[in-house]
């Protein structure tokens, strides 16, 4: 489960050709890190939906020679938080500029991978690899997310309030885990019966998942269970 295990399981398990290839000039450039999902799942020993990958990237790159390089593999379109949604073939990677991402933005921290990690919403984000220098930089919540196994909030503040909450409860759903008392009661805070739950989830999986109702359930649970 080290570092190198990692690498290996990306080139075997996540990445196909033409997105290694394409990965491969980016970092030429620049260094590039690996977030979220796929390493939670794969600390967690987890194969399914193998096929997303959320990247950032710590300088920008010539994105208009790759796009029209690769013009007839690749779709792109802007994803949930300004980045960029690229399909290649089989493969959905989300992909940011460091400096970039609200959270470092928001913060007014320097653009460096330990400050990225500390700016993630879950706890079970608070880790990425960089895949030029071969390593994982790690934030102690993600260490007691994988000991735990309890779905967490590190940093609270964030632009989309709506999607946070219907995040909170599709891992809740999908991992199997409990939530905490933390999370729970920052989704009770933070819920508006007011809010557009529909529109973010279009954005983020192109279908509404949860409705109205399923979303009034879950925070009425998250209530009985933060608040005691």
């Amino acid at each position: 489960m080290g570092d190198s295990a990692f690498l290996r399981y990306l080139g075997d398990e996540v990445m196909n050709p033409v997105a290694s290839a394409i990965l491969g000039e980016i970092m030429a450039h620049t260094n590039v890190y690996v977030f979220s999902g796929v390493i939670r799942d794969y600390f967690l020993q987890r194969r399914q939906n193998l096929r997303d990958i959320d990247l950032v990237i710590e300088n920008e790159v010539d994105w208009m020679a790759i796009f029209r390089k690769y013009r007839h593999d690749i779709k792109v379109k802007i994803n949930s938080y300004g980045g960029l949604k690229v399909r290649i073939e089989d493969l959905c990677a989300d992909v940011w500029t460091m400096q970039r991402t609200w959270g470092l933005m928001h913060k007014g921290v320097a653009a460096t991978p330990q400050n990225l990690i500390r700016t993630a919403f879950f706890n079970f984000s608070a880790i990425v690899y960089s895949l030029n220098r071969r390593r994982f930089y790690i934030h102690k919540a993600f260490a007691q997310f994988i000991e735990n196994r309890e779905i967490g909030v590190l940093y609270k503040e964030n632009p989309n309030v709506p999607l946070c909450i219907v995040n909170s409860m599709y891992y809740y759903k999908e991992l199997g885990m409990s939530l905490s008392l933390e999370l729970c009661r920052w989704i009770v805070t933070h819920y508006s019966m007011f809010d557009d739950y529909a529109a973010p989830q279009l954005a983020h999986w192109g279908c509404v998942r949860f409705s109205r109702e399923d979303i009034l359930l879950f925070v009425s649970q998250c209530r009985l269970r933060g608040w005691v």
